[in-house]
C-alpha cells in the first residue's frame, strides 16, 4: 500500500512539471508525459504496481470519454450529404491503400488497423492554437470525429478476430455489436422523443443550478455503467466509454461549464498519469542499442502521413484551393498519439504484434507529436499561397 502511494506521489510530481517542460521546449504535452513516464521509470524513480496499471486504464477510458463528449449527433445533420460523401471517399482510400499496403509488404494484420487509426486529442490541441476558423483544421476535426468512430469499431473487430480468429465466435462478436450499435441507435431516438414530451427531465437529471455536483454524478454513473455493459457484452470497452460521451454531449449540451470540469478533472490527472503509464513501458535500454526500432517507428510515422496525403489529394482536392491546405489537413490528421497507443497495446495483449513492434509504435506516437506539430508551425507561416486575381466578367 505504501510502495503504490509512493509511486503515485512521483507520478503527481511528474504531471505537475510536465506543462512548464512543455512550454519551455514547445513540444506537446502528451509526448512530454510519455518521455517523463519512460525517464522516470528507466531511471528507477517509481515502479509499475497493480494499481497504477488500474488507474491508468481508467485515464485512457476517461480520456476516449472526452473525446466522445466532443462528439453531438445533431452536428452530422448539418454536415450534408456532399460532405459525407467525401468523408466516405476519404475513408474508403485510406483503408483500401492500407490495406493493399499490409498486403505488398506483408506486414501483420494489425497495421490495417493501425496505419489509418485517428484520434481528436491532438487535434484538440491544435484547435486551441489555430482555431476552428481554419478550414484545414475545421474538416480535420470534422474528418477527426467520425475517424475515431471508425477507429473504435475496427479495434473492436480486431479484437474479435483475434480472440476467436474466423471462426463462428467472431461472427457472434460481430452481431453483438451490431445489435448493440442498432439498441444505442434506438435509445438516442427514445431520448429525444422523450426529452421532447418531457423537458424538465433532463432539469431533473442535471438541473442548471447544481450545488451537489449532480451533473458529474451521472455523467459517471453514465460512464462506468456502459464500459461495464460493454465488457459483459464481449466488446472493446472503449466504446462504452465512447458513448458515454457522446450521449453528455447529445442530450446535455446546455450543460456548458459540465465540459469544463470534467476537462479539469480528467486531463488534470487521470490523462496525463495514462501517458506517463505508456511512457515507462517504453524501455529505453532496449531503444537506446536498438537502432532498428528508431528506422521501424519512422517507417510507421511514413507510412502515416503518406497514406493521408494520397487519401486527402483524392477525396478533397476540390474542397481546398491549395496543396497548402491539402498537405496542412494531412498532417494534423496523422497525430492519433491516444488510438495509435492504444492499437499498439491491444495489439500486444492479442499477441498480433511483439514487443519490439509495440516500442516501435510508442516512438511512432512521439515522432509524430513532435515532428508533425513543428512542421505544420513552419509550413502555416512559411508557405505563402499567392492570391490569384478574379477574372473580369
Amino acid at each position: 500500500m505504501m510502495a503504490s502511494l509512493f509511486t503515485f506521489a512521483i507520478i503527481a510530481i511528474l504531471i505537475l512539471i510536465a506543462p512548464y517542460v512543455s512550454k519551455l521546449t514547445k513540444i506537446p504535452i502528451v509526448v512530454v508525459e510519455i518521455v517523463l513516464g519512460a525517464l522516470g521509470y528507466y531511471f528507477g524513480i517509481f515502479k509499475h504496481s497493480e494499481g497504477l496499471t488500474i488507474v491508468a486504464e481508467v485515464g485512457f477510458l476517461f480520456l476516449m470519454f472526452l473525446c466522445g463528449m466532443e462528439v453531438d449527433l445533431r452536428g452530422f445533420k448539418q454536415l450534408g450529404k456532399e460532405f459525407l460523401k467525401k468523408a466516405g471517399m476519404y475513408f474508403l482510400v485510406l483503408y483500401v491503400v492500407a490495406t493493399s499496403a499490409v498486403l505488398i509488404l506483408k506486414l501483420p494484420p494489425i497495421y490495417i488497423a493501425a496505419f489509418p487509426v485517428m484520434s481528436l486529442g491532438m487535434i484538440m490541441a491544435l484547435i486551441k492554437d489555430y482555431g476552428k476558423n481554419m478550414p484545414w483544421l475545421d474538416l480535420a476535426l470534422k474528418i477527426g470525429i467520425i475517424g475515431e468512430l471508425v477507429s473504435i469499431a475496427v479495434l473492436v473487430i480486431i479484437n474479435g478476430s483475434y480472440s476467436y480468429g474466423l471462426t463462428i465466435e467472431l461472427y457472434k462478436t460481430l452481431a453483438v455489436l451490431l445489435l448493440f450499435l442498432l439498441v444505442i441507435v434506438g435509445l438516442f431516438q427514445l431520448g429525444k422523443i422523450l426529452f421532447w414530451w418531457f423537458p424538465n427531465l433532463k432539469l431533473f437529471i442535471m438541473p442548471y443550478n447544481d450545488e451537489n455536483n449532480q451533473d458529474i454524478r451521472f455523467s459517471m454513473m453514465l460512464f462506468f455503467g456502459l464500459i461495464v455493459i460493454v465488457m459483459w457484452l464481449g466488446l472493446e470497452i472503449v466504446l462504452g466509454a465512447f458513448l458515454a460521451g457522446m450521449v453528455v454531449a447529445t442530450f446535455f449540451p446546455y450543460k456548458h461549464e459540465l465540459v469544463h470540469k470534467l476537462n479539469d478533472i480528467g486531463f488534470g490527472f487521470f490523462v496525463p498519469l495514462f501517458f506517463v503509464h505508456v511512457g515507462s513501458t517504453l524501455d529505453l535500454s532496449l531503444v537506446l542499442h536498438t537502432p532498428s526500432l528508431l528506422a521501424h517507428g519512422a517507417f510507421i510515422v511514413v507510412g502515416m502521413i503518406s497514406l493521408r496525403l494520397v487519401s486527402a489529394t483524392i477525396a478533397f482536392r476540390k474542397y481546398f484551393k491549395n496543396a497548402k491546405n491539402t498537405v496542412l489537413f494531412a498532417l494534423s490528421d496523422s497525430m492519433p498519439l491516444t488510438f495509435l497507443v492504444a492499437t499498439a497495446a491491444l495489439g500486444l495483449q492479442l499477441g498480433a504484434m511483439d514487443q519490439n513492434t509495440y516500442y516501435s509504435f510508442l516512438l511512432a506516437a512521439i515522432f509524430e507529436g513532435v515532428i508533425f506539430t513543428i512542421l505544420i508551425k513552419v509550413i502555416y507561416v512559411f508557405w505563402k499561397v499567392p492570391h490569384r486575381p478574379k477574372k473580369k466578367p
